[in-house]
């Protein structure tokens, strides 16, 4: 899994680094419309469940910021190119039932575990964004895309077990705090980006953009999460406000 995962990261740089190169020759005729710009976003995730056992408990709230970059495809400016360098912060909440024996010779009991956790990513989009001509000082846009995403952190208010000293039978579940969670966290996410929104032109070329971007998760969030004897599997969602100025 580690070497696979080694493997579509790679896969996704070269991607990136290709969009990259390739971008300059199709905006030769309309440099001037290549835009920079920076991005605030309030942002609600969550983990959408897909194991027998496993289930969302909840929605996180976070944010997105970093650097934008936008490429005109043509000369009407209507079509453009978008890549950039965020920093997600987001998270998720989950219930896993597990099952345990608290007395020698007693009946096997189940338990839901709760987790609360946070996670920090780099990410670098890839979308394609397709706007109206102006309207007033107003254009309207959608927006289409690639996300690679690069875990840097993660922290998690989790259920513990307490075994007593034979390592067989639970005495109490404790409630451990902000704990490294890094482990328990895949350390590259892909996604798919769907946004719409609007731009405001204030004067030149600043400008206000304001928007609803959907970041939809496609591969599993969790690592070394079991649920009984199978790997459990989530996918990290999140909605967000996007807000960004180009200048």
């Amino acid at each position: 899994m580690k070497t696979s995962l080694l493997r579509l990261s790679a896969k996704a740089l070269l991607i990136l680094a290709a969009a990259t190169l390739a971008t300059p020759k199709l905006v030769a005729q309309d440099d001037a419309g290549v835009r920079f710009g920076i991005k605030l976003a309030p942002n609600m995730s969550w983990l959408k469940a897909d194991t027998k056992g496993l289930e969302n408990n909840g929605s996180t709230l976070g944010f997105t910021f970093g650097l934008i970059t936008e490429f005109p495809i043509g000369a009407s400016g209507n079509y453009r190119f978008g890549t950039g360098l965020f920093l997600n912060n987001t998270g998720g909440k989950y219930l896993r039932t597990v099952e345990y024996l608290d007395a020698v010779g007693g009946p096997i009991l189940k338990k839901d575990l709760s987790t609360d956790f946070k996670t920090g990513f780099i990410e670098l989009p890839l979308t394609f964004k397709l706007m109206t001509n102006e309207i007033g000082y107003m254009r309207y846009y959608g927006q289409l895309g690639f996300g690679a995403s690069y875990n840097i952190r993660a922290k998690a208010d989790f259920d513990s077990p307490v075994f007593d000293t034979s390592g067989i039978y639970v005495l109490r579940f404790d409630k451990l705090e902000d704990e490294d969670f890094q482990n328990s966290i895949q350390p590259f996410r892909a996604s798919l980006i769907v946004g719409a929104g609007l731009e405001y032109n204030f004067s030149g070329s600043t400008t206000l953009q304001a928007g609803v971007t959907y970041n939809n998760g496609f591969t599993n969030a969790l690592k070394n999460v079991n649920v009984g004897d199978k790997k459990a599997k989530g996918l990290q969602n999140y909605l967000e406000l996007n807000l960004a100025v180009f200048f």
